[in-house]
């Protein structure tokens, strides 16, 4: 796989690896996609430090809940800010 940076850590000044499979934005793929970040897939301005770090604690959110309650409401608060042409997906 190609080595790319984590989009969403350089706007806010970090330079992560992209975790891939191992990060909770990460869309693994099929038939029709490639495997590929979900956030930047969905067209979210990320220039923004503020909206960069949200996404990032949503991240960390997912990925350290505890039980399938935690992680609904990490969820729910990623839908919040998701396009409205895709936020029914």
């Amino acid at each position: 796989m190609e080595e790319k940076l984590c989009s969403l850590s350089v706007v806010v000044g970090n330079d992560e690896a992209c975790p891939h499979a191992w990060c909770a934005f990460w869309e693994k793929g099929g038939a029709v996609l490639d495997p590929g970040c979900a956030i930047e897939r969905m067209g979210i301005d990320i220039s923004d430090p503020g909206v960069a770090g949200h996404l990032l604690d949503l991240r960390h959110q997912l990925e350290t809940a505890r039980d399938a309650e935690a992680a609904d409401a990490a969820r729910r608060q990623l839908t919040a800010i998701a396009p409205p042409d895709i936020s029914g997906a």
